[in-house]
């Protein structure tokens, strides 16, 4: 498949990389024994079916999963509107012998689940996320500690885990296991720490009275006397009216106060960046794994307001609503059910503290105003973090454990309630796809259950992913600090060029990972763009090759492609030198995309000649 139509020798071209990629293929998946399970159909996003796919745990009176039940005993609601369920399926974690994954030839890489990780049929998926960036030192070693603990006296062998931590960036400390050796050793590799953008987004309170009055001359019109100049636009009003030397006080103060918010909220404005996107690419790392997976993410708060602008700042305070939408929607496709735990531990309230009796000096109870307004600024401060963390969690199908000091019993109840759950799907009724938000409801026919699952989505039109900048997300995505993407799944090959020769580095995409739509009667559309960028060893990026590969497929074809990988070969001249290679392919129809990486030596005897 090129980006143009194929005639005579480009056509023989393409069959021979065609042929070198399938006996490729066919070598690594001979070297896989036992063969890995195909990846399970309901990840596969066709544009033409539009089923909904709602992952969902029930839960009895204890907390335990129930097991069992039926498609008939589900009840499902689109807005309202009940919908028939088309797929049903039980999914439970059962007791498996782990195999190690192949070992891949030289010069080869992949960025598939069951070829780069070992291989466990019904395991329980999680990511425990050690979340640097939100949480202090100190509530950083004690999760370390509790989730050593963990480890040590819980832990379920039957639970592929792999351990993330977030500071300055994301860094994948022990990819997904079932060895608690290994985990252990992970964690004992992570150093508490407060990141750079932790340090410049701390919290700045300043009071007006806190701020002294300044022994200096004051010009006329501050001190009320008349110029010919007339007013400044630029200052306040009291101080372009004139007035008197405490009202310009306060609005000095009033300035550096709002100085000082904008400085904090635009530090504020990076780490929620930073966070949402380390959400994200965890999001599409994990994709690839069939079924439902487990985000267990430890924080002390997320600094964003779902609830609205806090009520002393009003003026500089932003909302995030839409950002966070936009990564529950990721998550949710994914289907990775967030797991939110306060690192913080039991936190008691200052009205709590006997230090704090609001009594004056004669021991009368007396609460000034800057008290009230710090207790209510710390209240909602508390109220609106981990409100941030709870609707997280709800809106993907997980649960908040907060104001608590059991974190491993917490780590212990999360995997417990998800190692069995179902997964229903359905053609939605309303056919139309305007990007509106749309509220699912799920009901079982049996009292006292507890159910978890996402609570809606957006219907969103899948060709409309290169609106907000979705053209540059894969581009972004194979930068140096990026997780891999498993959206889609491949498996490539560069050999060293021959003299004066391109490196042509060799794609063999998964079918089951792409889509196609049917654009004529037994014709199939599928265009993917293929994405090569060559970075020096210490990550300086040198060249970049992008390909378009697009074609309308008869149904013989398709029905052929859909059974095998499907190839394309991309060539980018390099200079001798030592080279990571940072791989990309995005279909196009979705915006849907997969990365990984490829070391590769160009020898100095084989120098280019462009």
């Amino acid at each position: 498949m090129t980006g143009k139509r194929v005639e005579g020798p480009a056509r023989m071209k393409r069959f021979l990389v065609r042929t070198g990629m399938m006996l490729l293929v066919a070598s690594l998946a001979a070297a896989q024994q036992p063969s890995p399970t195909p990846k399970s159909p309901e990840l596969v996003l066709q544009v033409t079916t539009r089923m909904v796919l709602v992952d969902t745990v029930v839960l009895n009176r204890k907390g335990d999963p129930v097991k069992g039940l039926k498609a008939d005993a589900f009840t499902l609601t689109e807005d309202g509107v009940r919908q028939r369920i088309s797929s049903f399926s039980e999914r439970t974690s059962e007791p498996a012998k782990p195999t190690p994954p192949p070992v891949l030839p030289p010069h080869v890489t992949t960025n598939r689940p069951v070829v780069t990780q070992t291989n466990a049929e019904n395991a329980t998926i999680a990511v425990l996320l050690l979340d640097g960036l939100n949480t202090p030192p100190q509530d950083q070693i004690y999760v370390k500690q509790q989730m050593l603990k963990f480890l040590a006296r819980q832990y379920d062998p039957n639970t592929k885990l792999a351990v993330i931590a977030l500071t300055n960036k994301l860094t994948v400390l022990q990819d997904f296991t079932q060895d608690p050796l290994l985990l252990r050793a992970a964690l004992d590799r992570y150093l508490a720490e407060t990141p750079a953008l932790a340090r410049s987004g701390g919290q700045i309170e300043t009071q007006s009275a806190s701020v002294p009055a300044p022994n200096v001359n004051l010009p006329a019109q501050a001190t009320g006397g008349s110029t010919g100049s007339g007013s400044d636009p630029g200052l306040p009003a009291t101080l372009a009216a004139g007035g008197s030397n405490a009202s310009i006080f306060e609005d000095i103060a009033y300035m550096m106060d709002r100085f000082e918010r904008e400085s904090e909220n635009f530090s504020r404005d990076i780490r929620i960046s930073s966070t949402l996107s380390a959400l994200e690419q965890i999001g599409r790392f994990i994709s690839g794994q069939s079924g439902r997976k487990v985000l267990l993410w430890f924080s002390t708060g997320f600094p964003f307001s779902v609830v609205g602008d806090s009520p002393s700042s009003m003026e500089t305070e932003r909302n995030y609503g839409d950002q966070i939408r936009r990564t529950i929607n990721l998550l949710n496709d994914a289907h990775v059910a967030t797991y939110t735990i306060d690192a913080g531990g039991l936190v008691p309230s200052s009205l709590g503290d006997p230090s704090l009796s609001g009594r004056d000096s004669e021991g009368k109870v007396h609460l000034g105003i800057d008290a009230n307004r710090a207790l209510s600024s710390e209240s909602f401060q508390r109220f609106s973090t981990h409100d941030a963390l709870e609707t997280i969690a709800r809106d993907t199908g997980g649960r908040y454990f907060g104001n608590g000091n059991d974190l491993d019993h917490a780590v212990q109840a999360a995997l417990r309630e998800s190692s069995s759950y179902y997964m229903l799907g359905y053609y939605p009724t309303n056919k139309k796809w305007g990007g509106k938000f749309r509220q699912i409801k799920l009901q079982v026919e049996r009292p006292g259950v507890q159910l978890r699952y996402r609570r809606g989505y957006f219907a969103v039109n899948p060709s409309d992913w290169r609106k907000d900048n979705g053209e540059r997300t894969l581009t972004a995505a194979l930068g140096a600090n990026s997780l891999p993407s498993t959206e889609v799944t491949f498996m490539a090959r560069a050999l060293p060029p021959l003299p004066d020769s391109d490196t042509v580095v060799e794609f063999a995409v998964d079918p089951s990972t792409f889509s196609c739509e049917t654009e004529a009667e037994n014709h199939h559309h599928c265009t993917l763009q293929f994405e090569v960028q060559a970075f020096t060893p210490n990550g300086k990026l040198v060249k970049a090759e992008v390909q378009t590969a697009d074609a309308s497929l008869p149904k013989p074809t398709y029905e052929r492609v859909s059974k095998q990988e499907l190839p394309m070969n991309v060539p980018i001249r390099l200079a001798p030198g030592k080279y990571v290679l940072h791989l990309g392919v995005r279909d196009n129809l979705t915006g849907l995309f997969g990365t990984a990486d490829l070391a590769l030596e160009v020898p100095a005897n084989r120098e280019s000649k462009r």
